[in-house]
Order: C-alpha cells, then sequence, then structure tokens
C-alpha cells in the first residue's frame, strides 16, 4: 500500500517553492499536514468516479453511463454504491456491475443523497409532492402555497437479486405536521408546544410563500449506535434527528421505537423560529448541507458536522461547524423549550487560497479521525482540508468536468462541479485487499504532484531501511544494500559524533564509545531517525 507520510519542514518549503508555479487543476496546495487517506468523489458533469491520494493520483476509477443524482460511498466491503439520474449501483473494485435499481421506473423520486446501513440496505432522500388542494386538507394557508408543494420522505430500500428492491421502511414530513391556520384540521395545534412537529406554514423571509420546494432535503446519515438518521432541510434552515428503530407503522404516528415517539423529531436545531421559539438573531445555520454524525473512533466522535452555506441576501460567507446535542435517558435536552446546545461546539470561516469560502449551494465538510476537516466547495470543484486552527494543508481541484482539463487551464464556475467528496482513511476496511497502486494523475500534468510522487517513492524507500540493533564491534548493519545522501550518529546530547556523506553499502564502520544514541538517514531532504544501541 502507497501511504502518504509526514515530510520535514524543509520539505514544506520546496514544497511551496513548487505551489509557486501555479497549476490550476489538481492538487492546489499541499504540506505535511494532510491526513493519510484518499478521497472520493464524482464530477456533476460526466459518468465518472475517481479515488485520488494525497497526490492527486488516480488509485480507481468507475465509469458509469448516466450523471451522478448525485453521490457516492465506499463501502466497507470496497464495493462502491451510486445514485445516478435513474439507477441505484453497487459496483466492485473493478467497475462489475452488482446491482442496478431503476429508481424513477419504480415511482422513487430520489435526489441529493443516499446512505449505506450496516445491514446492505440503501437510505433514500425521495421527493413527495402533493397537490395544492391536498395540502391545504392539511391546515396549509391557501396564500402560501402554489399549484404543487414538494415535501419529502426517506425510504429504505433491500436490494433483491441483482436489478430490483423492497421498500422495508419509510418516514415522511407529511405525518409529522402542525399549525395552528385552520382550527377544523386535525393536525391544528400550539406550534409552540410541539417541537416534535413541523409548521406547514413557516415561510424562510427569503422564499416566496409559493416556493414549491419546502423542505429540500439535501443530506442524510445514519447513526448505528442509537439507531437514529439525521437529515438536511435546507429551505427550513433546520436539520433533524429521528428514530430508525419504529416500525413502518410507528413511524408514520408518535408512539413506538426506542425512544417511544414514534416518528416525529427527536432533536432539531439551527432555526427556532420554525417552531416559534425564537427570532431571526436565534437562527444558527443557514441553506445548509451534509450534516452527518462523527463517526466512532474519531477525534470529535458523537458530534455532528454541517457546511453552513449562507445566501446572497443575508450572509456572504460561508462557515463549517461541529454541534454537541446533549441527550440523557432517551432525551435530548432543551433550554426554555429550545433544543440544546445553544451554540456551535466549533466553528470556522475563512480563506482558501486567497478566496473567501462562500457556497450558497450544495458543497459539504466532514471530519477527519484526527479532528481535521475535509471542506468541498461545490461550484469551484474543489476540495480543502484544513486543521481545527484553520491552517489549510491540502487542496485539490477536480480536472474532470464535461473533459479533461489541462494544468494550466483556467476553469469556469460549475464546469467542473462536485456535489460533495469523502476521504477516507489510509486504514479504512474497504481499501482491505485493494490494489491502491497510483496510475497516474486525471490532468495531463501537475507539478505538485510530481513533486510529491517522487518524496513518496523516497520516503517508502527510507522506510524499509531496517538496522541491525544493538550494534556490536563498531558495525553498523543494515538489512540490505542501501543508497544515502548522509548518515550520521547523534549522542543522547544532541551532537554529530559520526557523519558519512553519499553512503552506499550494507554496513558501515562507527568508532563511538558504547551507549545509547540516534542514527539519522537522509535522502532528498527526508529524514527519518532510529535509536540504536552500540555495545
Amino acid at each position: 500500500m502507497v501511504l502518504i507520510k509526514k515530510i520535514t519542514c524543509i520539505l514544506f518549503l520546496l514544497t511551496s517553492v513548487v505551489w509557486s508555479q501555479n497549476p490550476t487543476v489538481g492538487v492546489l496546495f499541499s504540506n505535511n499536514g494532510a491526513t493519510e487517506g484518499y478521497t472520493l468523489f464524482t464530477p456533476e458533469v460526466n459518468n465518472s468516479v475517481y479515488l485520488i491520494n494525497n497526490c492527486g493520483e488516480k488509485i480507481n476509477e468507475w465509469t458509469f453511463t448516466e450523471f451522478p443524482g448525485i453521490t457516492c460511498y465506499l463501502l466497507e466491503n470496497g464495493t462502491l454504491l451510486r445514485a445516478g439520474d435513474n439507477l441505484l449501483e453497487i459496483r466492485d473494485w473493478d467497475n462489475t456491475v452488482l446491482w442496478s435499481y431503476e429508481i424513477q421506473a419504480n415511482g422513487i423520486n430520489q435526489h441529493h443523497d443516499i446512505e449505506p446501513l450496516p445491514n446492505g440496505n440503501i437510505l433514500c432522500v425521495v421527493r413527495d409532492t402533493y397537490l395544492r388542494n391536498d395540502i391545504i386538507a392539511y391546515g396549509k394557508d391557501p396564500l402560501k402555497v402554489g399549484a404543487y408543494i414538494d415535501l419529502d420522505k426517506i425510504v429504505e430500500l433491500k436490494p433483491i437479486g441483482a436489478n430490483d428492491a423492497e421498500i422495508v421502511w419509510e418516514w415522511k414530513f407529511i405525518d409529522h405536521l402542525i399549525q395552528d391556520h385552520d382550527a377544523t384540521k386535525l393536525n391544528y395545534g400550539n406550534v409552540q408546544n410541539h417541537p416534535e412537529k413541523i409548521d406547514i406554514n413557516y415561510v424562510d423571509p427569503y422564499f416566496e410563500a409559493s416556493d414549491r420546494g419546502y423542505t429540500h432535503v439535501n443530506s442524510i446519515d445514519y447513526n448505528d449506535s442509537l439507531d437514529q438518521i439525521i437529515i438536511s432541510a435546507r429551505h427550513l434552515n433546520e436539520i433533524y434527528i429521528i428514530d430508525h428503530s419504529t416500525t413502518l407503522v410507528q413511524a408514520s404516528g408518535n408512539t413506538g421505537g426506542n425512544f417511544n415517539r414514534g416518528g416525529d423529531i427527536l432533536w432539531r436545531w439551527g432555526n427556532p423560529m420554525v417552531y416559534k421559539q425564537g427570532g431571526a438573531d436565534d437562527q444558527k445555520l443557514f441553506l445548509q448541507h451534509d450534516a452527518k454524525w462523527v463517526e466512532p473512533g474519531y477525534l470529535d466522535a458523537g458530534k455532528i458536522s454541517v457546511f453552513n452555506n449562507g445566501g446572497e441576501d443575508f450572509r456572504l460567507y460561508s462557515s463549517v461547524h461541529l454541534i454537541s446535542p446533549e441527550i440523557i435517558d432517551n432525551a435530548y435536552l432543551k433550554d426554555n423549550n429550545t433544543f440544546k446546545p445553544i451554540y456551535f461546539n466549533w466553528s470556522w470561516s475563512g480563506t482558501i487560497l486567497g478566496k473567501t469560502m462562500f457556497e450558497n449551494k450544495k458543497s459539504g465538510a466532514h471530519s477527519l479521525p484526527n479532528g481535521n476537516f475535509i471542506i468541498c466547495e461545490t461550484s469551484l470543484g474543489q476540495v480543502s482540508e484544513i486543521t481545527k486552527t484553520g491552517e489549510l494543508v491540502w487542496t485539490y481541484k477536480n480536472p474532470s468536468g464535461n473533459r479533461i482539463f489541462n494544468q494550466f487551464e483556467n476553469i469556469s464556475t460549475n464546469f467542473n462541479s462536485i456535489f460533495r467528496a469523502e476521504k477516507y482513511p489510509a486504514n479504512y476496511i474497504g481499501f482491505s485487499g485493494k490494489d491502491l497502486t497510483p496510475k497516474g494523475l486525471i490532468e495531463n500534468e501537475n507539478s505538485i504532484s510530481s513533486a510529491c510522487a517522487t518524496l513518496n517513492i523516497v520516503q517508502d524507500e527510507i522506510d524499509n531501511v531496517r538496522v541491525i540493533n544493538p550494534v556490536v564491534g563498531n558495525v553498523l548493519k543494515f538489512s540490505k544494500k542501501i543508497e544515502l545522501d548522509a548518515i550520521r550518529i547523534i549522542d543522547i546530547n544532541g551532537r554529530v559524533t559520526f557523519t558519512s556523506k553519499n553512503f552506499l553499502g550494507d554496513h558501515v564502520l562507527i568508532n563511538v564509545n558504547s551507549g545509547f544514541y540516534f542514527i539519522e538517514f537522509e535522502k532528498e531532504r527526508i529524514i527519518k531517525r532510529i535509536k540504536i544501541i552500540v555495545n
């Protein structure tokens, strides 16, 4: 397995010099802080899915028959799950179709996101459309609806055979509405007293009252330990947690499941105005995307990450956040009837390569094992990694759109767009047994990638050097013949007691006293240090 290794500060300076040549696609920036791993993305305007390493080299490519619709995931068994315009497909590492299901032909208007479940089933975000009179029957103010209204529903599909599926669970917004407009309707009530319901008559001030896309869910994620689902409703500026442990019938009601709340909302956050618990100053999310739990075992495990878009009418920048819900005895806590926490656990907004991060549509972010963040800027087709202190450590710009772009070619906005990108750590189980040998760049060339790839070869070479330890008879032996720019012996006080330059061989004679030392190997400015004992 070829892994991206950490390099020295000296090497970072070298990389910075290379970056001054200003490539416009592929790796635009890299230093020694990028997390070891591989990034998966699907361009919005072609049929490919790519997996790349930190050098921007292609590790694998899957080619489909249609544009994405618009998400893909690498599963723990090494297969790829992708939503297309009309097909949900699972393909193996070699691009062989294992399962293909026509969603439109089966009456499933899937959009934006899907979520693989541990049992092999798939959660889909599905558009749920109602005629004007139908939604008025649920207490919708006739002045706040056009000819149609789109809510959303969550459908759980169980793949069957090679091209079939069964709906085994379903959750709908329509089943969990409340309104205080029409007292003759069954769902009439006091909105303030029912934060578990959605007010069908709330209208965001930045949308027309008759806008068709009322909820506009754009992401879905699953928490296995809680058996819960989180979704992001862009046009309500809120994210919601619902119970997945319910039966199909319970999901449409308000009892049953692990929380005994049925399909009612367990936790909501971002815009308490929707349930009449606060004003504009209390709104925290603005057209957000990609709400998901941080994975178990990660530094911020259990928290929720989200990309907070903003919009041209009210906030001309985007931000990324971590949120920490509070739960005790199967209940998410509230403060004065508003769900906690009051504010974000962590936030960042700023510039990436000198440009203010601002994406008022799509985009995403997620946390990595070490706490670093991956940020995807859709319109730029750009993926970056930052530390929790906001330091940029890696930026990659998708070179693939309706064609492959060249290293120094400028790309018009959205010609290389990607909805989201997923970075998997190098030890992700889905890579087990897979060929991770780099297969060249997607673009024609990239100076930063070339330097990175060369350094990785040297890094692997120097990492494979082994010392026969302890050293006996002043003969320092190695496990194989090696070629190095320099070998140094350093005592515990930091003094260099022995140096050999331009070394070639499998052993070297040293003349030092008995004791503990460090041996230092150097090749092409990469340095490795090993502790040795001299008898």
